[in-house]
């Protein structure tokens, strides 16, 4: 009874998560101690009550000091990369006494969006 006590109160302090790979390639996070598959965020294991640290996972997906994000939405049909005017992310700012659209990401010029 005392282990089984111990390796409880073991678990209570948080452990890194796993990331691994199916056969397809595709990235998944498990628990260190069980190895059940977990989703992102999850404070503890479902199978085994293990508190999960994800410290080293958002270290990991760091480029440049930046983590990386993405957002969908949708666009008119007609929409090309770099057409602010028809962007719904751009604002109308002012240039002097001009009115231009502005791009929030300031991608104006450079825009990245990936259209799917």
């Amino acid at each position: 009874m005392h282990s089984d006590l111990r390796a409880e109160l073991i678990k209570q302090f948080p452990a890194e998560v796993v990331e691994n790979f199916d056969k397809n390639g595709e990235s998944y996070y498990a628990c260190p101690t069980c190895k059940r598959a977990v989703t992102h965020g999850m404070d503890k294991c479902m199978g085994c009550n293990q508190v999960l640290g994800w410290d080293n996972i958002k270290k990991k997906n760091l480029v440049n000091g930046m983590l990386r994000g993405r957002i969908e939405f949708e666009l008119p049909s007609d929409f090309n990369a770099g057409d602010c005017r028809k962007c719904p992310l751009s604002y109308i700012g002012k240039s002097g006494t001009d009115s231009t659209y502005e791009c929030p990401l300031n991608m104006r010029g450079a825009c990245k969006l990936e259209l799917i």
